[in-house]
């Protein structure tokens, strides 16, 4: 499966619970059903329980259906490392290859980034895995490894109030090396929607969509990214893909697009493990001090 086979909006599997997995995997296939195929899975979630569950979707849709991505966790002290935690994906998920395999974060990285990707591309070459990406890395650190081995993907967090990436000109990046840009916490699980921005809410009120599905449009097809959303709720699932059926005017997708919050924009990005608050926790942050 290459990218112009995967569905415009991601299955995020981060809270899935493997002790109610029945649920769980009723909805992943519901979501299946309407077309979504993208699927991000970490070692890190329940300590690998809901990779192992996962092999029962993947039987259930088809493996050849699915655009699998594993991440590589914490930690990465010797080479050897890499292959072990990928043959740990295939093995739980008893699978022959990734689709799609990538730093989870650069605090896994105990030796240098450049010689675990040359790893990875060592491991493409012999089949096991499809596709390279990378994340939670600056844009430095993008190019340094791009200049290595060519990437595929880049999953970072992306949505109206966290514009880091886009700030930093590493989603220009993205498109200009044919890098897609995945976005985890693309709604900042419902924060955005709470906080009732008026000109969220008159486009909202304007194209009849929620404001969730006015973000989710505007992410997908006015920024050509591509969005990982977690739901267990088939009408929640739903109203997410119905957020692809529609148009907005210019204008609109520029308010948008123009939007900053000074708050977030303003928090320091900790790279070094010194200060600040490292990428992946940005919108978990509450720059509204509540």
């Amino acid at each position: 499966m290459n990218k112009n086979d995967i569905f415009k909006i991601g299955i995020e599997t981060w809270k899935v619970n493997p002790d109610e997995f029945e649920k769980d995997l009723e909805a992943l296939n519901f979501s299946f059903e309407l077309g979504q195929n993208y699927l991000p899975l970490s070692l890190l979630y329940n300590n690998g329980k809901v990779v192992e569950k996962m092999k029962d979707f993947i039987k259930m849709v088809g493996r050849e259906n699915l655009f699998i991505c594993a991440n590589i966790e914490r930690y990465v002290e010797k080479i050897e490392d890499v292959e072990e935690q990928l043959n740990k994906y295939l093995e739980l998920l008893e699978i022959d290859y990734v689709d799609c395999f990538q730093i989870h974060t650069f605090a896994v990285c105990k030796i240098p980034m450049q010689e675990i990707y040359r790893e990875i591309d060592r491991l493409a070459k012999l089949g096991k895995v499809k596709q390279i990406g990378v994340s939670n890395v600056n844009l430095a650190q993008l190019k340094g490894i791009n200049n290595i081995v060519k990437i595929d993907f880049f999953e970072g967090v992306y949505n109206l109030d966290c514009k880091y990436y886009e700030n930093e000109g590493l989603i220009d990046y993205c498109k200009e090396n044919d890098i897609l840009f995945t976005a985890y916490q693309p709604l900042r699980r419902n924060k955005i929607a709470q906080k009732n921005y008026a000109f969220l809410k008159e486009l909202a009120e304007k194209y009849n969509k929620t404001q969730n599905q006015i973000m989710i449009n505007w992410i997908v097809k006015e920024k050509n990214i591509l969005p990982i959303i977690k739901s267990t709720n088939k009408d929640r699932i739903k109203e997410n893909i119905q957020a692809l059926d529609f148009e907005m005017e210019k204008d609109d997708y520029k308010k948008l697009n123009e939007f900053q919050n000074e708050k977030i924009n303003s928090i320091e990005i900790n790279w070094n493990d010194e200060t600040g608050v490292t990428i992946d926790q940005l919108a978990n942050q509450n720059e509204d001090g509540e």
